[in-house]
């Protein structure tokens, strides 16, 4: 019987293969693994994102520029079917309306998207009415808006499926080589087997699924204020008594908040960073580092 990591490679390999089909190979390996930030991962991407609460909760590859068009009535009956809206005409928080979109669709909807003649060549995303109402007359002086939409051109499309398939094809690569032959009975794999493939998915999701997934702190609860369990969660995560002790002079430096002085703290720690007893990279290391000191100041949860 193939192995499940010789599965995911086989089909990953080649784009005739549906993505659905090597997601749910990774929905095992994640079941194999007990590894929970893989499984949510896999579960958005053949779901969507439909129901994540802000865009920090949206894989970067899936936010993606996106320009603002309109349709406007001008002086004299004159008619601009398509002119390209301008962001810093608009409100800050309404100014993503004309710089970048989420694409929240699975990866079935957004190959359907690509692969249907309705727009060639690029997906339209219509404003809500009651913004165009909003910026009816502000938009372009002189003349009215009646309709406005942004376009997504189908290479993005295809960009941000492709970047799903490398994923899970990089992934499985590197457990099976960091696995050596143990890679062929995931069940029986030793405890530091298994951090060692949870480390992998880290490194390679890590930017892609809300980091409060990856248990750095073991089995410890920051509490907000309390500087006993962050110091605890960051001996488990591999922090010394001398680095906490620097955490200490960095945070009356910076008056109790998080400041430089902590956030200089967090880059030079981060290769120190462990989780399950294993070493991450370091540009997630940072990140997990970040959060935690967030939670311990009560500005973030995991």
């Amino acid at each position: 019987m193939t192995a499940l990591l010789d599965e995911i490679i086989q089909l990953a390999e080649d784009d005739k293969n549906p993505l659905p089909n090597i997601l749910r190979k990774c929905l095992r390996l994640a079941s194999d693994l007990k590894d929970d930030q893989l499984k949510k991962w896999a579960n958005q991407e053949l779901d969507g994102y439909e129901g994540a609460a802000t865009g920090n909760d949206i894989p970067a590859y899936r936010r993606v520029v996106a320009n603002a068009y309109g349709s406007f009535a001008g002086p004299f009956n004159a008619w601009a079917k398509k002119h390209i809206i301008i962001p810093a005409v608009m409100e800050e928080k309404h100014r993503h309306f004309a710089e970048s979109a989420n694409l929240v669709q699975s990866v079935s909807a957004l190959n359907d998207l690509i692969t249907a003649d309705i727009t060639p060549g690029v997906l339209v995303s219509n404003w809500p009415p009651n913004l165009v109402a909003y910026y009816s007359e502000t938009l372009w002086q002189g003349w009215v808006c009646h309709a406005a939409w942004q376009e997504i051109p189908t290479p993005v499309l295809v960009q941000v499926l492709d970047t799903v398939r490398n994923i899970t094809f990089r992934m499985a690569l590197e457990i099976k080589e960091g696995l050596g032959t143990s890679y062929t009975d995931l069940n029986r794999l030793q405890p530091e087997q298994t951090a060692k493939a949870q480390n992998i998915i880290i490194n390679n999701l890590g930017g892609n699924v809300a980091l409060g997934d990856v248990d750095a702190s073991g089995s410890t609860t920051i509490i907000a204020g309390d500087r006993k369990s962050l110091d605890a969660a960051l001996v488990r995560a591999g922090m010394t008594p001398s680095d906490l002790k620097e955490l200490t002079e960095a945070i009356q430096t910076d008056g109790n908040k998080a400041g430089s002085k902590v956030s200089k703290w967090i880059g030079d720690k981060a290769e120190k960073m462990l989780v399950g007893g294993v070493k991450i990279g370091a540009s997630i290391a940072q990140q997990v580092l970040t959060e935690m000191l967030m939670q311990h100041y009560g500005l973030k949860k995991f």
